[in-house]
């Protein structure tokens, strides 16, 4: 078995399609590594869909995320739409604010469950729950990473999502 290289960042140039997704070289995945975890996380972009594929490992950490620094949202916008499918497990939204010093230790999280088929979620950023030390005001120009994640349990990783756009 090869392998695999685990990095901060990684850079994938392809096709666009529409919302945050128009950019999929501006997505990267962070592990619990960064602080001695062992968690693994692969991404890929095919025909406008991302793939995570990997494992979370709670021990020493237990989390991996594909997250993308917005250019700008407006104070006007009230939340995510996306659509995934996956392994029948549930997965999280982190949003992470400007004024923030600690992510991933200070975020805010809304879990989505996945099955086999394509669904479509709709998650209002009022719906968003504290983690950690908040100090900045949920506001949607606040916001300034977006990421999926898997976190909190030992469980393989296995989501595919598309059209990620602001509402």
């Amino acid at each position: 078995m090869m392998k695999s290289l685990y990095v901060f960042l990684l850079f994938i140039s392809m096709s666009t399609f529409a919302g945050m997704s128009e950019k999929p070289d501006q997505w990267y995945v962070v592990t619990d590594r960064v602080m001695g975890g062992s968690s693994n996380l692969e991404a890929d972009f095919e025909d406008g869909t991302f793939i995570m594929t990997g494992n979370v490992v709670k021990k020493d950490g237990g989390f991996v995320r594909l997250a993308h620094r917005p250019e700008e949202i407006s104070k006007n916008a009230k939340g995510l739409k996306f659509k995934a499918r996956g392994n029948n497990e549930t997965y999280e939204v982190h949003l992470t604010l400007k004024g923030v010093k600690m992510p991933p230790w200070s975020y805010l999280s809304s879990t989505f469950n996945v099955s086999e088929n394509w669904q479509e979620f709709e998650i209002s950023f009022a719906e968003f729950k504290k983690n950690g030390y908040m100090m900045a005001a949920m506001k949607p120009q606040n916001i300034r990473d977006i990421s999926i994640a898997g976190y909190g349990r030992d469980f393989d990783v296995n989501l595919e999502f598309k059209d990620v756009t602001v509402f």
